[in-house]
């Protein structure tokens, strides 16, 4: 089956077509409504309830994981039967949290050196295992929430490798005969900061990403100077206006349920205002790399070790020129002012240690502001479940943010919790017993609970699913199985890797709309705006859908993934499809093949109208027994690129 066409369009996939070409026919796969999902045929009551287990292990191992293996299906959905939906899956967390966290700087060392390189070696594109041990761990390793946490919140906090020196290979002297980290690596090194605080506190988060060089760099905070008058210099402010429009408190006031407040006039109310950049643009400076030996505000770079205070160059609050007669010397302007909060009078003279403890009063501030739960709860939201979390569901997760029950604020385990566990989580779709045959029906419910797939989950999901085995010669120290990597230059296809986010505003907006009308709907008043956001849909293109399914396509027909490496070497994931393949010699088995790969790859929301249309294509053109491997490379293909496969809810 080769691909021809595919148009998309419409928030909830109610308009996807996409046509196909098998052999010298074309026919139309369509979802003309998202009601309906699967149907699944049940001998007994027994079998009913295995099979309803079986749809929410799947589906909310969907959202927790890089996508569910059918083992993980098994082990929870057999918990589930056995002390219900929430306590197995709170289980789940705990278990998931409780696993060491994988490194990707020591998986990225590691490919290296079993690759007989050196991780400062010049002219090998030595960061692209950067990107190949993200992979290999979103693919392979066990810890699969944290690392799904961990790549939501880099979608929040967010850095990218393009054109700020993180593709370097440099390391540097940092005294004491001591290397720093090659910049290459200083990306891994923030990346596996937010795995390690995915089950931690967001004031920890907050401060450890500002003191990151990486993030120094990125944001200009790094060597931020005070202001001199003298020289027409002022602070940069990049950094003081992205911590508060990105990663703390956003544009306007919230409601703890996400409802934007408005004024007396009905107006929106903004969280702060340029003077408000300003002053705590203030507060960042005099930040300059850790050094073992050197005081030098110009110390070089050192990615793996966070920023120092410099307070020579830290904003003292009085003095903005160093010379005597220059303007601004010895002007007094006060301790800095950050969202009605005066921090602590700073002494005269001032010391690094003064200056840090300053720095972390305003974070202090920062992440206690109101707004800073429901914002950031939404976008975890968004990215771990749906696109339009409601008022109630924000309102829930927000509560469990600003207290864990303990007295504790900003509990990041308890936030992921509430968010996975809230009944809204698994509400998109309802597993319903029928008679008449004894059978269980999926009803979606369409546009406010579900959301687009990322191109990279929908990669990482077919991989996992498809029981991959990887032929490349170098081994996991961890794991023991052979390093399953993709390389960067799939960023191309899928308009999205892993580090290279096209700015700091992530590979999407959390507000973006695709363009036209949304005909013939209209929001409920469950959502906060009273307006549908489809924040995935803006990496949808019509080049990146074509290149997104020439690669499904490619794999599907060849059962493999595979690239070349360094070296020559040849690196392919295989799938283990021995099972369907056998049933694939008999057009009977299709049924039972489609739901197999439903309960995998759309954990149930495989509509009947869809698998007939497969069945109806595949057998109009295969009969032989011969031809079972192309009527499963038809089949796998055509659930890939349906609407309900790519609409998850």
């Amino acid at each position: 089956m080769r691909y021809q066409r595919s148009l998309m369009c419409g928030l909830d996939g109610r308009s996807v077509r996409s046509v196909f070409l098998l052999g010298t026919a074309i026919f139309l796969l369509t979802s003309a409504s998202l009601s309906y999902g699967g149907t699944f045929e049940a001998a007994s009551r027994g079998d009913v309830r295995k099979i309803r287990s079986d749809l929410r292990a799947a589906q909310f191992l969907s959202k927790a994981t890089f996508g569910p293996t059918q083992e993980m299906i098994d082990s929870l959905s057999t918990r589930i039967r056995q002390v219900g939906y929430r306590r197995a899956c709170g289980e789940w967390i705990d278990n998931q949290f409780a696993l060491p966290s994988s490194s990707h700087e020591q998986v990225a060392r590691d490919m290296v050196a079993q690759d007989n390189r050196t991780v400062t070696e010049a002219s090998v594109g030595i960061a692209n295992y950067r990107y190949q041990a993200w992979w290999h761990i979103a693919l392979t390793r066990e810890d699969q929430l944290r690392q799904k946490v961990a790549w939501a919140l880099s979608q929040i906090f967010v850095i990218s490798d393009s054109g700020t020196g993180f593709n370097n290979n440099t390391a540097r002297n940092i005294g004491d005969g001591e290397q720093s980290l090659p910049d290459w690596l200083g990306m891994s090194d923030y990346y596996d900061l937010l795995v390690n605080h995915a089950d931690g506190n967001y004031r920890d988060i907050l401060g450890d990403v500002t003191f990151h060089e990486c993030m120094g760099i990125y944001l200009s905070a790094y060597r931020n100077r005070k202001a001199d008058l003298s020289k027409g210099r002022w602070p940069d402010e990049n950094y003081a206006r992205e911590i508060m429009q990105l990663f703390s408190i956003g544009l306007y006031k919230l409601r703890q349920d996400g409802r934007l407040k408005v004024n007396d006039q009905g107006e929106l109310i903004p969280t702060y205002d340029n003077e408000g950049i300003t002053e705590l643009a203030r507060l960042f400076t005099g930040f300059k790399s850790q050094h073992n030996t050197s005081t030098s505000f110009y110390a070089g770079r050192n990615f793996g070790a966070p920023m120092q205070m410099h307070y020579q160059e830290h904003d003292n609050n009085k003095a903005y020129s160093d010379v005597p007669g220059e303007p601004g010397y010895g002007t007094n302007v006060g301790s800095k002012t950050i969202f009605g909060t005066t921090l602590t009078a700073l002494p005269d003279p001032l010391t690094n240690e003064a200056a840090l403890a300053e720095v972390n009063e305003g974070l202090d501030v920062i992440a206690a502001h109101e707004n800073v739960p429901p914002f950031i709860c939404r976008l975890l939201i968004q990215r771990l479940v749906k696109s339009n979390p409601s008022r109630g569901y924000t309102r829930r997760v927000t509560r469990k943010f600003r207290d864990n029950g303990q007295g504790v604020r900003g509990d990041m385990k308890a936030v992921i919790k509430a968010i996975l566990l809230d009944p809204e989580a698994v509400r998109g779709q309802r597993a319903m017993r029928k008679r008449d045959p004894l059978r269980i029906e999926v009803v979606t419910r369409g546009t406010e609970h579900s959301r687009l797939r990322e191109p990279i989950q929908r990669v990482t999901a077919l991989i996992r699913a498809l029981r991959p085995s990887s032929n490349y010669a170098k081994t996991d120290s961890v794991s023991g199985v052979p390093f399953m990597a993709l390389v960067g230059g799939l960023r191309d296809d899928l308009g999205q890797m892993p580090f290279r986010a096209p700015s700091v505003f992530n590979y999407y907006l959390p507000d973006y709309q695709p363009p036209g009308d949304l005909i013939g709907y209209r929001p409920s008043q469950r959502v906060p705006r009273e307006a549908i956001f489809a924040p995935e849909y803006q990496v949808l293109t019509a080049v990146t859908s074509n290149r997104t399914i020439n690669r499904f396509s490619s794999w599907t027909r060849n059962l493999n993934v595979r690239y070349n490496m360094r070296d020559g070497v040849q690196l392919k994931i295989s799938f283990d499809l021995t099972p369907e393949l056998e049933l694939a010699k008999d057009n009977a088995n299709l049924p039972e093949i489609l739901r197999r790969f439903d309960l995998l790859l759309c954990h149930g929301s495989l509509s009947e109208e869809t698998k007939s249309s497969i069945i109806s294509a595949i057998t109009s053109e295969s009969t032989a027994e011969s031809q079972n491997q192309e009527r499963l490379e038809e089949a796998l293909l055509a659930v890939l690129l349906s609407p309900d496969c790519a609409i998850e809810e």
